[in-house]
Parts: structure tokens; sequence; C-alpha cells
């Protein structure tokens, strides 16, 4: 096969290399920047050349296979080579170059045509898809010096997205008042920065980012810097056109486009994959368009204008039946999951798609998961996301309530008993929390869990919020108990006497039921914590439970803690339980048996504490360590036994950072009218990482 040198500056240059290197066909893609470069993916059939070559430089390499960037003199021998003059060839080449660079790169496409065929290669235009629009509301231009002198007499403040090789001949034909008030978004890469400050632009006017950019960001961009003038290219579906166009409108920005080059011949990715290979392209090669859009609380008349607009467009729209009952569109199909959305847009191949979320994506919503598995299917697919009026936004409005200040869960879905507990936990220490729900019934085991907890809370319960029978009700903790609408329930819990989160471990050991079961004292327990490091979210095992004040203490420093406490003894563990219940938590479990059988049927664990072993220890730690690496350890020993097992352990599995200290407490006890010295046992502390 032909030597392949694939110039590219675009999406579908990029696309065009992948589907080569599945096919492991060798190629050489030529990019202008080390920028360009961090874009494509360097593999064994995919060498990268970095650098701007002229049409001597092109012919050098499509001749010799040398890169030209690097010796610009040499390239002189090309130009001999073409005449026949150095005896090495015969100065024709046996290579293909496909030009994928940019439709505005017009110079590179002069040199690279100009170049192809001087050397005899052959030669192919991949051409970008225009971005179609209905009416062209925009003012086109031939150049950007005719450009320049049009928007020169307006007012305003203008922003030039045309990259920064257009910017020097910009600035040349405006005056300084109007540079004054041009901002330039351009690539964020130092050659791009470089051009910018060159051309007399002022640092704080401009905008170094990567696209392609969605309508909300050029929206926000606009409106941020109060931009009234667009300077644009119509750099087509990929190049986020439309996206300009539509944002620009929103914001009442008049556009001036840079007219494309005059209509060149060339093909796309599937012709020049085919003339290539030999070959049809991959059904699996298709590149859609999938906005991702919060409905809010379904009723279409909250929709925001841009979720309108997406929806109208799309070919297909998919969503759980209920939010889609009333959407206007092409055509509509209820479905909303991942596994069976992407069958049926690998089946129906529509251009554009739009998936629908209830609320606001960005709020408990599905929209994450789902960009995440579109993604994983199909790299390339264009994902734009559009927000919903979330129900908390909407029933604090309603409410006359903020909620900047206030807690946000969901139960939706996660309704069990240890999630109705997690709430109560938050209201406990919280004076507002927002609550969305799966259904009425939660209203109810809410409010019982407030008053079993003696916390003095009001409920204000939202259903079917933005619909015609909408409910907003004031409910008091025993009314809520039998709380029956239907639908879609939000819920607005305050709490009029909050108790502050301690925000370290605090807790006495008055606070804990003891009886005669052992427990780990208040000074050696808080130690025992620090060195275990956990946090937010972290998975923790208790063995050896005692009293449980370990697991509680834990438990207590944050409801995300999931926390399992192992006892093996019925007394310790009955106790145990006693004193979760007196702890009103609900991270909390408790497990009675053995610990290495009952930590068999137990997920890895990011910290485990072990207080108490029976003399199992080193069978305890190989059955943790065969769940995994990285798991933190802390060990407390009072007997000599448990410290030789203990240092036994730290021998055989040589853990990088282990620590030991050794601390001795000594009480004072009043005795009459004198207070006497009461020692306890000393206590090893171990701690590592295996």
């Amino acid at each position: 096969m032909k030597k392949i040198y694939l110039f590219s500056g675009t999406t579908e240059g990029r696309m065009l290399s992948d589907l080569l290197t599945a096919k492991e066909i060798s190629h050489t893609v030529c990019v202008a920047t080390d920028y360009g470069k961090d874009m494509m993916e360097e593999n064994p059939y995919a060498e990268i050349l970095v650098g701007r070559m002229d049409e001597m430089q092109m012919r050098k390499l499509f001749l010799n296979g040398k890169n030209g960037v690097s010796d610009r003199e040499k390239a002189k021998e090309a130009n001999s080579a073409v005449k026949g003059g150095n005896g090495k060839n015969d100065g024709r080449s046996e290579c293909l170059v496909i030009d994928a660079t940019h439709p505005y790169a017009t110079e590179v496409t002069g040199n690279l045509k100009r170049a192809a065929d001087a050397v005899g290669a052959e030669y192919i235009r991949v051409l970008r898809d225009e971005a179609s629009m209905e009416e062209k509301a925009y003012e086109e231009f031939e150049d950007i010096i005719a450009c320049a002198k049009a928007v020169a007499g307006c007012e305003g403040n203008i922003l030039l997205t045309t990259g920064s090789k257009e910017l020097g001949r910009y600035m040349e034909h405006v005056t300084k008042e109007v540079q004054e008030r041009t901002y330039v978004r351009v690539l964020p890469s130092f050659e791009s920065i470089r051009m910018c400050e060159e051309a007399g632009l002022r640092t704080d006017h401009i905008i170094a980012m990567q696209g392609p950019f969605g309508r909300e960001m050029n929206e926000a961009l606009m409106r941020q810097y109060h931009i009234r003038h667009l300077i644009t290219k119509d750099g087509g579906i990929a190049g986020g056109f439309r996206e300009k166009l539509e944002a620009a409108k929103a914001c009442d920005v008049s556009v001036h486009v840079i007219a494309r080059p005059a209509e060149e011949e060339g093909v796309g990715i599937a012709e020049a994959y085919r003339f290539i290979t030999g070959e049809e392209l991959p059904s699996d090669v298709y590149v859609p368009r999938i906005t991702l859009v919060g409905m809010g609380m379904g009723n279409p008349k909250g929709l925001t204008i841009e979720a309108s607009e997406a929806l109208e467009r799309a070919d297909l729209v998919f969503g759980a039946e209920r939010l889609l009952q009333d959407v206007r569109c092409r055509e509509k199909i209820a479905k909303y999951k991942a596994s069976d959305i992407i069958p049926l847009l690998e089946d129906r191949r529509p251009k554009e798609a739009v998936i629908v979320f209830s609320g606001d994506i960005g709020f408990y919503s599905g929209a994450k998961g789902m960009e995440q598995k579109l993604k994983e299917w199909n790299k390339d697919c264009c994902l734009v996301t559009l927000p919903g009026i979330s129900s908390v936004s909407y029933l604090a409005a309603k409410c006359g309530e903020s909620y900047e200040d206030a807690v946000l869960l969901s139960l939706h879905g996660k309704n069990e008993e240890r999630d109705i507990g997690i709430l109560a936990d938050r209201v406990r220490q919280n004076r507002k929390v927002f609550a969305l729900l799966s259904g009425a019934s939660d209203v109810g085991r809410v409010a019982e869990k407030l008053l079993e907890r003696n916390i003095d809370a009001q409920i204000t319960a939202g259903a079917n919020l933005s619909y015609e029978n909408e409910s907003i009700r004031e409910l008091s903790l025993e009314e809520a108990l039998t709380y029956d609408e239907k639908g879609v329930i939000s819920l607005l819990i305050r709490n009029n006497d909050p108790v502050a989160k301690s925000l370290v471990p605090v807790k006495s050991d008055d606070a804990f039921i003891r009886d005669k079961i052992p427990m780990t004292k208040a000074c050696i327990r808080h130690e025992s914590l620090i060195r275990l490091g956990l946090r937010a979210g972290d998975i923790f095992y208790d063995i050896g439970g005692g009293t449980g004040s370990v697991a509680i203490e834990a438990a207590g420093l944050d409801p995300s803690l999931l926390v399992t406490t192992i006892e093996k003894k019925k007394e310790a563990a009955l106790l145990i339980q006693k004193n979760i219940e007196k702890s009103g938590l609900s991270n909390i479990t408790l497990i009675e048996g053995e610990a290495e059988s009952v930590l068999l049927d137990l997920e890895k664990p990011d910290c485990v504490f072990i207080g108490g072993s029976g003399g199992r220890l080193a069978e305890i730690i190989s059955v943790l360590h065969k769940k995994g690496d990285g798991i933190r350890f802390v060990i407390n020993a009072v007997s000599l036994e448990t410290i030789e097992q203990t240092k036994r352990i730290i021998d055989t599995y040589k853990p990088a950072d282990e620590s030991a200290m050794m601390i001795t407490v000594t009480d004072v006890e009043k005795v009459g009218s004198y207070h006497m010295m009461k020692g306890q046992n000393p206590v090893w502390i171990f701690s590592f990482t295996l």
C-alpha cells in the first residue's frame, strides 16, 4: 500500500486517522502545532509530525519520507528531485496525500495540491459538512479585512472567533478605539496567546478555551463581555457554527461571517475511507448530535426556549412516557435507559436526537450516567446539555424561600430505611432540607422518623408541581403521617432548632451504655480515628465492636460513611444495638458473628479498625487483604500476644507506611478529700496500609 500522509486540522481528520488505525493501516498525521498533536492519538499505526510546512517541504516529505519541518534549507533538495537533479529518485512519489485541513486553510490546501501534483502523488480533499440553516440570519464578508471595515462603524463590544491567525489583519484595519472593545476567543495554546499579544491585544481581552462550545457557553460569554457583534467563520456542524448563531440570536448579537472559500471539490469521510481501503465505512461509524434536556417538573410550559427549539429540531426524542406526553416533536419513543436508546440510535441513525430527563439534569439526574454511556458507545458524538427548572427551585419560589443555604437530597428510587434515617440526620443538623421523594408514602415515613427522634420540624409537601392539579400543603409532622396526595412529591422541611454538627470526634465515654463490656476509651478512640484517615463516602469496618463506641463515633462524622461493626459475643452485640439506637444514627450496620467468616461476604472496605480479634488477627487480615490493595488498618493492642501477632503481620506484609505508638492514660479519681491517680492499661496503636 502507498505511504499515506494525512494533513489534519479538523474533527474529520482525527476520525479518519482513528478509522485507519482500527484497520491497522499505517499512516503519517501532519499537524501544525503541538496543540494539534494533543488532539490526536499516537499509536503504532499513526506517526504524528508537528510543524507548519511550505510547498517545498511538503515535496520533500512526499518524495523522501523525511520531515521537512525541522530543516527548511534542505527542502531545496525536494525541488531538485522534482527536476530530476539529485539522482536519489526519479522525482515521482508513491504516496497518497489526504487533505483534511480546515475549510478556511486555503493556503495549506493550495500548497498540498501543488506539492502533490509536482511529485505525482495522489491527492484527496476531505470536506467538512456545512451547518444547514433554514435562514441566514447573518451578513457574509469576503475576508477579515472587509469584515473589520464593516464593524468599525458599529457600536458595542466585538467577539472575534476566527482564530489567532486572522487577528493581526483585523487589528491593522480597525482603530485603537475598536481594538479596545474587541475580545478574541482562541485555542489555549502558547502559540495562540503569543500571536494575540504580538497583535497588540490586551491580555484581559483574550479568552483561551478549547471547543466545541454549546449554545449555553457561547451565550454566557456574550453576556459576560456585553458583546454586541460576533465575527466568526462557518465552521460547519463539527465547528459549532449553529450554536454560535443560536446564542447570538438569544443575546440580540449581530453576526458577521467570513464566507467560506469558493466551493471546492472533495469527498466525505465515507468516500475517503472507501478509496483507501476498498471497503465501505464500518457501520458503527456514526456521529450524531445528542442533546440531554432537563424538562423541569414535566409541564412543557416550564421548558426553556432553548430546550423547546432542540425538541422541535430533533429527528427522535427519547424519555419516560410521563415526560413525553405533551412534547411536540417529529417522533418520540418512550425509552429512557441507555441500553434501550443506543440500539435505536444505531438502527435509526438520526442526525439529531434528544433525551429528556425530569427536573434539572444537574440535580440527582440520570443525565450524567447517560452521558458517560453515550461517550463509551460513540466517543465522537456531539453531546449538548440543557438544564431545566428543578422541583427544588420551583418549590422554594412558591414558598418564598431561598435554597442556597439548604441541604438538597433525593430519595427518589432509593428510599430504604437507612436512606430515610440519613434524611432525618440532615434535618436534625440543618434549618432547611429539600428532598425529592419516590411517592406519597415517603412523606409519612419521613415524618415518623422525625417524630421518633424528637426533631421539631414542619413539612411543606409539593405534589405535581407546575401542573393544573398542583398541590402545595403546609403540614405538621402529625398531619404528614397520613399524607396521601398522588403524583410526584417534593418536600421542604424546616427545622426550628437544628443541632450544630461537631467538627471533631468529641463523644465522651459517658455518651455510651457500657454494662460490663470493655470499651475503647475516648482518647484512644479519637487517636485511632485520626489514624484511620476516614473520608466522606468511605466503607468502614469496626471489628470486635465491644460497646460500638468506635463505630458510632465514626458514623457521626458524616452520614455518607458506610459503617459496619462486627461482634461475636451476643451480650456485646445487644449492647451495641442499644448504643446505635441511642445515637439515632442510620449509617451503621451491626453483624453478629466470627469476623473472619462474616467478612467473606462483605465488599472491600476502605478502612478497618480492629479492637478485638479473639486471637484470630492473622486470619482476619488475610481475608481482608484478599479483597484488594489499599485498605487502611488501625489495630489496638493491649496484650503482649496481640502486640506480637501484629508485629508478625507487619513483618509478613511489609507495609510502606507502618506506624506504632503506645498511649498510657491515667485518670484522676477522688477518694475522700484526696485526688488519686488511677492508671489504665497502656494501649498500642498500630496503623498501616495493605
